[in-house]
């Protein structure tokens, strides 16, 4: 694949990942209760849309140090909804199965963002 069309198809499938976290996400946490204290289910959901929103945002920049900005800050946001995924699991608000779904949804985005930053040149050429 030329190297044009393969960070093309990079970008492609980093804006899918995350839609996919998003519906994950969403799935899992529907049957939230809806007066749960810790707000989790809001919480979660707006994580992952913001992820998808700094992704898109990222993936159209052509200023690499806005677009390096908006990936580290994607990673960061991907920690936060991994916590709070395994806080919702110690709180029997999701199942095995579900946190597992969730992780791995996390880690398949986690992949297609470092394929497309190695494909730009990492974060070293800002």
């Amino acid at each position: 694949m030329q190297p044009n069309k393969e960070i093309l198809q990079a970008k492609i499938d980093v804006r899918y990942h995350s839609r996919e976290l998003i519906k994950f996400i969403f799935m899992i946490t529907e049957h939230f209760p809806k007066n749960e204290p810790e707000g989790i289910a809001p919480a979660l959901r707006k994580k992952v849309l913001g992820i998808s929103s700094f992704l898109t945002h990222g993936t159209v920049k052509s200023d690499r140090e806005e677009q390096n900005e908006d990936f580290l800050l994607v990673m960061a946001e991907l920690r936060e909804v991994l916590k709070l995924v395994t806080i919702s699991h110690h709180l029997g608000l999701c199942t095995d199965k579900e946190k597992v779904v969730a992780r791995v949804g996390i880690a398949q985005l986690i992949d297609a963002l470092d394929k497309l930053v190695k494909l730009l040149g990492g974060f070293d050429n800002g």
